[in-house]
């Protein structure tokens, strides 16, 4: 049986070329689904399943913007 992948939130932004700000709001507002967990032992923080990245979209508007904040 496979593992699961998880990203954290910095990867899971990077992923989907949005904001780290952007993930934690889709992940409060219930459009992202994730996990709290250990992320790097003995810290803990929102586990994003490699489904949950797949199945999650964002607006070309908004990826842009993250595109301008972080990759650009």
């Amino acid at each position: 049986m496979k593992a699961k992948r998880y990203y954290t939130i910095t990867k899971a932004a990077r992923k989907l070329k949005i904001s780290r700000a952007a993930v934690h709001r889709a992940i409060k507002q219930n459009r992202l689904e994730a996990d709290w967990g250990p992320v790097s032992p003995p810290l803990e923080g929102w586990q994003i399943s490699e489904k949950a990245i797949r199945y999650y979209r964002v607006s070309s508007f908004h990826q842009s913007i993250g595109k301008k904040l972080q990759y650009g």
